[in-house]
């Protein structure tokens, strides 16, 4: 039968699959209905498959229907429906399955499907790529009695009660899977004792959002064989010890990304059909319980991100299906153990921040690394090792190696780059599947050459802060499908080769940062079509900024051009700014006006103009960038006075840093301003220890997080800074100011204020610099200010001030920050001030 109408609705009864030929029943206590867009003229494909699960005497059969995203329904539509959206696919399948008898009457192959012959007594119901599903599951929706596989996971939009989860796990007693990852179950709260059907074998309960401890039987159910809970991150207390008087089939455990405490229990050593033990992110103390070495049938540990710490356990190497191992971000210390180098069926060891030491070969003298012969992934990054190892010995031992992180990991990594060789097939592959991702991360070592590059596999290329001199490698050319570069921190010379173009389709990340690379604006920059991310501060570049970058920069998150010098005008923008989050010029000598198009990028956090010599009023118009958080202007020619805009309601809500030092505005303070400073007022309690000041006027920093997938650069705004010194700002400095709690450093010197200082300045609880000096400030000393526990820097000197000096914890430290006041009197000044009792 043909489906010729878009739209087509398919319905589920107790008799048949109405609208399609009668292929067997399906047995449905209540209705289940779809709205189905069907590929025009196609029908369900039907599949036969043998025994998927592991039981060789059954088959199943499956129908498979794919939805093209045309008019949409839904399912049981009072409950369930599915968003419209062109051109997406969706697929489900049903599944029905019946006993095999072939074996008893010796035959081999199945014989011709009769639906009305076969005896359909089980069956499967699963939906994926459904992201498109929302509402809830009711009660009112019955699945078929003998069902023995659900399948929902992945249906972020799908809600179900507790209890009609509960009902499923109590009363569908054949069913062995249960996988709804990624639903939200509405305030589950885990039961003291878990109730299951003898027959569940599998359950997928993660980003669930379940809550409360696990239950005090989850290890010790005599069934099940697959359980995750992972992403639940209000599942608390510890893990459950292991009943040892039974024996549990379990073989997947994985509670990684929880918020479970304590440490693991020595019984999960009892668990002794584990696969694979996931217990990454979850918060975990203690040490590696030595009872692992009872699971002799593990191929994958995986408790990273945890505080666990302590030596590692020798005889946790000796596990003979040990494939994948992942240590890393926890507090281990402590050498390698000799049995680890005979450990031949790992494939993926990571070790990378913890605090592990000692000497680890990297040559072809035993032991050594390269005795690995099956490793795949190998992280040693941010430990304490040493060693001498040459990247090409370990490369070309290591056939199979397709990620090496060696990032600060105390080894000494050489390379002669005459001989040189990189594994073609140099790639990751993840934890449990996905795609080949080309992965060298050879950074913070003390490399002074590099490989030459012949092949095109590396993807992600690290090599930052080394000690590599010379021209820029041409061999980086070769990398047509790199996606990350990051050479900074290094003695890079000359100029960038326009053989760089090559990889202009694949490129997002180029870091460039602190080298001696001169010459002009390379143009190819501008036709690296997926780059994101673009940091070439701290070199010798010259010459005039080209136009082509304000046409590409709608599609960059962040670029950072700053301590070169560049000169000539900042580029227009002529498209969205679609993402920029941060745009760097300081430090050149760039001119004249601050381009009004910088108003379309509305994400902007970060604008950092200063140390130019740009001649402009006060750009206003940015008071509308919402997301703005830093903006520096400081040392240029900047005039007149800040007056507010007349057409933004509420300018700069975000703003934490604000430098306008070193210009030559003039009029008062801008209290309209101040007083929209909201992110400012927002007090955040310091720790009892004071951070450290920046130095050089660098109140913000970019991170970047080197994924497996791309470099994630993230602004870090970590003060919170008003600077209006050296300017010729007039009039009495606004009490407005006081409410500006989550001031770290206020500097209004050099300026002509008048007036008292207010007292309100006290308010700033989190100040730890304060510089009101070289003004006309006159009156006494706020009291209030002797109460700042945090201050450590404090300059009033060079004003009219008179009286005498608050006496306060703080204040006696302060011994040069009074002077130029002769009418104040006390201490530290040497000056009393006449009272009976001085």
């Amino acid at each position: 039968m043909h489906a010729r109408t878009m739209g087509y609705k398919v319905l589920f009864t107790d008799h048949s699959l109405y609208g399609f030929a009668d292929i067997g029943s399906i047995h449905m206590n209540k209705v289940l209905q779809f709205t189905l867009a069907l590929e025009h003229s196609r029908s369900p494909q039907l599949e036969v498959t043998d025994g998927d699960d592991g039981d060789e005497d059954e088959s199943w059969f499956t129908w498979k229907v794919v939805m093209l995203g045309y008019g949409c329904g839904g399912l049981d539509s009072n409950s369930i429906r599915i968003q419209e959206q062109e051109n997406m696919g969706l697929c489900f399948q049903i599944r029905s399955g019946f006993r095999n008898k072939m074996e008893e009457t010796k035959e081999t192959t199945p014989r011709a499907i009769n639906s009305e012959a076969i005896p359909f007594t089980y069956h499967r119901l699963e939906l994926w790529n459904a992201t498109r599903f929302t509402g809830e599951i009711s009660s009112e929706i019955s699945f078929p009695p003998n069902l023995v596989s659900l399948d929902l996971s992945g249906n972020n939009g799908l809600q179900m009660q507790p209890y009609v989860l509960k009902s499923i796990l109590r009363n569908y007693t054949h069913l062995r899977e249960l996988l709804i990852s990624e639903l939200n179950i509405l305030g589950w709260v885990l039961p003291t004792y878990l109730d299951l059907t003898s027959s569940l074998k599998s359950l997928d309960l993660s980003y669930t959002g379940l809550q409360g401890k696990l239950p005090d039987n989850i290890l010790n159910l005599q069934y099940l064989e697959k359980l995750h809970l992972r992403g639940n991150s209000f599942v608390t207390g510890p893990i459950p010890k292991v009943n040892m008087s039974i024996n549990v089939p379990l073989k997947w455990l994985h509670l990684s990304f929880t918020s479970l405490s304590g440490e693991i229990p020595d019984s999960i050593g009892h668990l002794i059909s584990l696969n694979h033990l996931g217990l990454s992110s979850c918060g975990l103390v203690g040490s590696l319980p030595k009872s692992l070495v009872n699971l002799r049938n593990l191929t994958t540990l995986n408790v990273e991100g945890n505080m666990l710490k302590g030596t590692l356990p020798p005889l946790l190497f000796t596990l003979p299906l040990l494939e994948n191992l992942y240590l890393g971000n926890n507090m281990f210390s402590g050498g390698l153990s000799l049995e680890l180098f005979k450990c031949r069926s790992l494939k993926r060891l990571s070790l990378d921040n913890n605090q592990l030491e000692g000497e680890i070969n990297g040559g072809s003298t035993s032991p050594s690394i390269i005795q690995l012969i099956n490793l795949t992934h190998l992280g040693l990054s941010s430990n304490n090792f040493t060693g001498l190892w040459e990247l090409e010995v370990l490369l070309s031992s290591l056939r199979n190696l397709q990620l090496l992180m060696l990032s600060d990991s105390g080894l000494s990594v050489v390379s002669d780059n005459s001989s040189s060789y990189v594994n073609p097939e140099f790639s990751f592959l993840g934890e449990i599947g996905g795609d080949l991702l080309d992965y060298l991360d050879l950074s913070y070592n003390s490399i002074t050459s590099l490989p030459q590059f012949q092949q095109d596999g590396i993807n992600f290329l690290y090599l930052q802060s080394n000690q590599i001199q010379g021209p820029f490698p041409l061999s980086i050319c070769n990398l047509i499908n790199l996606i990350s570069l990051d050479i900074s921190n290094n003695s890079f010379s000359g100029v960038i080769p326009q053989c760089l173009g090559n990889i202009s389709f694949s490129l997002e990340y180029l870091n460039l940062k602190s080298n001696l690379i001169q010459g002009f604006f390379p143009p190819l920059i501008c036709n690296l079509s997926a780059l994101t991310f673009l940091d070439m501060s701290d070199n010798n570049f010259g010459g005039v900024i080209p136009q082509c970058l304000g046409n590409i920069i709608s599609s960059l998150l962040m670029v950072d051009m700053g301590n070169n010098h560049f000169h000539g005008t900042i580029p227009n923008v002529y498209e969205e700014c679609g993402q920029l989050e941060g745009l760097i010029f300081n430090g050149n000598q760039l001119q004249g006006e601050i381009p009004r198009s910088l108003s379309k990028c509305q994400y902007l956090k970060v604008l950092d103009l200063g140390n130019n010599q740009l001649n402009d009023t006060f750009p206003d118009w940015l008071g509308d960038l919402q997301m703005l958080q830093v903006l520096s202007l400081k040392s240029n020619k900047l005039h007149g006075v800040i007056e507010t805009s007349s057409t933004i309601k509420s300018a700069f809500p975000s703003m934490r840093v604000l430098d306008l030092s070193h210009n030559e505005f003039v009029g008062h303070l801008p209290r309209e301003y101040l007083q929209n400073f909201n992110a400012m007022k927002n007090t955040v309690m310091n720790s009892t220890k004071p951070k450290s000041l920046p130095v050089g006027g660098n109140y913000y920093s970019v991170s970047v997080v080197k994924g497996l997938e791309q470099a994630i650069p993230q602004i870090l705004v970590d003060y919170v800074i008003l600077d209006l010194s050296n300017n010729k700002f007039d009039g009495e400095i606004p009490s407005v100011i006081g409410y500006l709690t989550s001031l770290m450093v206020l500097d209004l010197s050099h300026n002509s204020l008048t007036g008292r200082i207010p007292f309100v300045l006290g308010n700033l609880s989190e100040i730890e610099s304060l510089d009101l000096s070289w003004n006309k400030l006159n009156g006494e000393i706020p009291g209030s200010l002797a109460e700042l526990k945090f201050l450590r820097f404090l300059n009033l000197s060079q004003n009219h001030l008179m009286g005498r000096i608050p006496s306060g914890t703080q204040f006696g430290k302060f011994g040069n920050s009074f002077g130029g006041n002769p009418e104040l009197c006390g201490l530290p000044l040497p000056k009393k001030c006449g009272h009976p009792n001085e």
